[in-house]
């Protein structure tokens, strides 16, 4: 299956877009809703968006990894990871559009 991203760029001229707002503007509030999701994850180490999901910090420990090519084991440093998980709703609209 190919995995396909959206860059940053494409969501600020699609709510240009929708909405008609400036670019400069777009990309203000874009960055303001990600500073708030930064934000609330590095104090609370979790943020629920109603209706959308939930941002949470998960920690991994260290450990040995191994190359898969050469077989060569390294150390993995312990690490923050952030993990979402969709709301019902969210489920329920990704799924009535199939």
């Amino acid at each position: 299956m190919k995995r396909s991203n959206i860059s940053k760029d494409e969501i600020l001229k699609t709510i240009n877009n929708s909405l008609g707002t400036p670019l400069s503007l777009s990309e203000k509030i874009l960055n303001e809703i990600l500073n708030i999701i930064i934000d609330g994850l590095n104090s609370e180490n979790i943020v629920k968006i109603k209706g959308f999901g939930t941002f949470k910090i998960l920690y991994k420990k260290s450990r040995i990894g191994r190359n898969p090519k050469t077989g060569k084991t390294h150390s993995i440093d312990a690490r923050k990871t952030v993990s979402f998980y969709p709301s019902k709703n969210f489920k329920r609209v990704i799924n009535e559009q199939r």
